[in-house]
């Protein structure tokens, strides 16, 4: 038994190195591949981004010509009046010249082809029955056409765009356009690359690979293979699938067609119901990784053996090592734990200190609106005294039935005045640092009220644009009110010099974040203390005005938040400030 014991021990080291041989190089290789593969992927949307712009400027090139044919006199005579066809013709060829198309022609409202640009032509397109074409069909309905399919007459693949005719409301005929891409296949052929472009059917109806035109991708249903041929879209023949499946790499998505494995990229076209795609081929890769593979195997292997040598050997120092070490952790840690103590308290002392400022800054910002309160006062209590001397004489000529309207006004004056000291009471009370969920829209309407009279007395407009809809976030309400009326009353200190002073206020979403944009037509931020401006004691006020602490209250308060605070100047004149802060639905995820 304890030869047993002993043996299992020692195979245990074998076996774990074994492992670690095959292990390593088999997760080298696949970060190896995996990273390569997104090299390929970034140079695969690069290029298939290149073949997307050249796809779209050859379609793009002749979009305009059916509609500036169908404007013409001569065309609209001919579908209603008959007109001379000879000249439609020639005007038809001569366009058809000038724009490099295939052929331009014109079908009246049965889809009959009553003049072309190849009149001279023996394949002429003049006399075809053309209402079956989805291109005319949605010609008639009056939207343009655009269509991909082999001519009726020569069997020549072409893209088909067209135009309705219109006299007044009504549509009398259609302007088509058939233009010839197989250009652009042979300049993707000499590239040497696999791209190929398919339709809503899966029909490939571009391709760097001539075998591959008019192939699927999958097997076609009886019913597609009825429409298409109704249609004479593609030559029924070819119309067979391609031996191909589709698989991941990783990931990325590989696509098989006979022996060849690629990884495809593909993405729709714009106002097309196309489809283009870029092939890899993954022959590359494959060398890569096994290459990749095998070096890791032989660098792994002599790692081993060289650890292997030299455990024996640092063994020793490694146990008298370990014993210096504990003692200097042991050290260390003790250190450690005082230093932590010691932060706690800091940090503690900071905060107290910190609540004491916002306190200290609110008491600050009441004592300048006291005015305001007293102008929001004095009103309703002189319209008080009036209602209550015309009640006395009410009662001294015994008329009590109009007592109550008057007593109402009494009542909702003094409503008025319990929401002014409550506003003030709220304001200054200290904060509970509990975060709750409100609205932005409530946070900036509550400050402008209580900055409302400073406003008047500095003759200074508003421009507030807030959205209809809630905009919820979570926080300390009472401490973000404190900050926007630490910017109100920094932007109207800043322009007691300016003429029609102004501050601007929005709020809007990006993302997940709430902004709320504050700005000002006054003098700006100067640009020597710009990188400092929310450094304590930073101040571009007068000697004597401020101690330069607001803003770096507001900075830290924003920023306990989860939210972000930054200040520039504005394009035009004047300072600006952006607050960032999370929505509370992307604070719950």
């Amino acid at each position: 038994m304890p030869i047993f014991t002993e043996t299992k021990f020692r195979a245990l080291p074998i076996f774990t190195g074994l492992l670690f041989m095959l292990g390593v190089p088999l997760i080298v290789a696949l970060l190896v591949q995996y990273d390569y593969l997104q090299d390929l992927e970034r140079v695969s949307n690069e290029r298939l981004a290149l073949y997307e712009r050249t796809l779209n400027s050859a379609l793009q090139r002749y979009e305009y010509l059916p509609f500036l044919v169908s404007q013409t006199s001569i065309i609209k005579e001919l579908v209603t009046k008959g007109g001379n066809k000879l000249e439609v013709n020639v005007f038809l060829q001569a366009a058809n010249q000038k724009a490099e198309s295939a052929a331009i022609y014109v079908l009246n409202n049965d889809g009959i082809v009553v003049a072309a640009s190849n009149w001279t032509e023996r394949d002429s397109f003049i006399g075809l029955d053309l209402k079956f074409r989805p291109y005319f069909k949605d010609a008639m309905k009056g939207s343009g056409g655009k269509f991909f399919g082999v001519g009726v007459m020569a069997g020549e693949p072409g893209f088909y765009l067209s135009h309705p005719i219109r006299i007044r409301d009504d549509v009398v005929g259609v302007v088509a356009t058939k233009v010839v891409l197989s250009p652009l296949e042979t300049l993707w052929q000499e590239g040497g690359e696999t791209v190929f472009v398919a339709d809503s059917n899966g029909v490939i109806v571009l391709s760097s690979r001539p075998k591959w035109k008019y192939r699927t991708l999958v097997p076609l249903s009886k019913d597609t293979l009825s429409e298409i041929h109704e249609r004479w879209q593609y030559p029924e023949p070819k119309l067979k699938a391609l031996a191909s499946r589709t698989s991941y790499l990783l990931g990325f998505r590989e696509l098989h067609i006979g022996k060849e494995r690629f990884l495809r990229n593909s993405r729709s076209i714009p106002g097309m119901d196309w489809q283009i795609s870029y092939l890899m081929n993954e022959a590359p890769l494959w060398e890569r990784t096994l290459g990749t593979a095998l070096t890791s195997f032989v660098l792994v292997g002599l790692a081993i053996l060289t650890r292997m040598f030299l455990r024996e050997r640092s063994q020793r120092e490694l146990s008298r090592q370990q014993a210096i070490e504990a003692e200097r952790i042991r050290k260390m840690n003790k250190q450690l734990a005082l230093e932590i103590e010691e932060r706690k308290r800091t940090e503690k002392e900071l905060r107290a200190a910190q609540e004491e400022l916002v306190q200290a800054g609110k008491l600050a910002a009441l004592g300048e609106m006291a005015t305001a309160v007293a102008h929001e006062l004095n009103q309703p209590i002189a319209a008080i005294k009036t209602y209550i001397a015309s009640s006395r004489l009410m009662l001294s000529r015994g008329k009590l039935d109009d007592l109550s309207p008057n007593l109402n006004k009494i009542s909702e004056l003094g409503d008025r005045m319990a929401k002014v000291t409550g506003q003030l009471k709220s304001f200054v009370r200290k904060s509970s640092n509990k975060k709750s969920e409100f609205d932005l829209r409530l946070a900036i309407d509550e400050s402008l009220t209580l900055m409302k009279h400073q406003f008047q007395v500095e003759a200074c407009e508003l421009d507030l644009n807030l959205p209809d809809s809630p905009i919820q976030v979570v926080g300390d309400r009472v401490r973000l009110e404190q900050v926007l009326i630490n910017l109100f009353r920094n932007a109207l200190d800043s322009m007691q010099d300016t003429r029609a002073a102004l501050i601007g206020v929005s709020l809007t979403t990006e993302g997940d974040k709430a902004r709320i944009h504050v700005w000002d037509n006054g003098p700006g931020i100067a640009e020597e203390i710009g990188n400092r401006l929310f450094e304590p004691f930073v101040t571009t006020k007068k000697e004597g005005v401020g101690l330069g602490l607001g803003l770096s209250i507001s900075y830290k308060i924003i920023k306990d938040m989860g939210g972000k605070i930054r200040a520039g100047n504005h394009p035009e004149l004047g300072a600006e400030f952006f607050l960032h802060l999370p929505l509370a639905n992307s604070d719950k995820e």
